[in-house]
């Protein structure tokens, strides 16, 4: 009875630990960079004192979201989102999506979202350990949506 607990098993349990904080770690880090991103844009539009998203150009927003590798793209391509009625909502450049939230007497308030995917595919190699096909199941994946709010001063005309 003491030979039950036997090595093959301490070696697929341990293998399933490694698998398991390997795919929490991946997870992690790129929920990191998007909230880094997120900063850096908020940082930009403050900075800059953007009062127009018409007026933004994608083209330094852009490389600064290139160069911290985050791989996100828009939908529809980069520039100007419209609502219904044609008037402009928000702006995308490379996945981070811009959005007026309010406009006041003192502010601009923007929204500012990113995008963390998370695919831990990586988890079905422990089907591989119950006799199964790795992909014989589908993996579970999403995306999670990480937001700010940047407030830039109005200047009286």
């Amino acid at each position: 009875m003491r030979d039950a607990f036997g090595g093959e098993f301490m070696i697929r349990l341990f293998l399933v630990f490694i698998v398991v904080y390997v795919a929490f770690t991946a997870v992690s880090l790129n929920y990191a960079k998007a909230f880094r991103i997120k900063n850096k844009v908020i940082s930009f539009i403050e900075e800059n004192e953007i009062n127009n998203l018409a007026d933004l150009n994608c083209d330094e927003l852009g490389q600064m979201v290139t160069n911290s590798q985050y791989t996100k793209t828009c939908k529809n391509g980069n520039g100007i989102i419209t609502n219904n009625e044609n008037k402009t909502s928000g702006y995308c450049c490379n996945g981070v999506v811009i959005n007026t939230k309010e406009i006041t007497d003192k502010y601009y308030i923007y929204t500012i979202n990113t995008y963390a995917d998370w695919n831990v595919g990586a988890l079905n190699m422990i089907l591989t350990f119950g006799g199964e096909k790795q992909n014989s199941r589908n993996f579970v994946d999403g995306s999670w949506e990480i937001s700010g709010e940047a407030k830039v001063n109005r200047r009286k005309k």
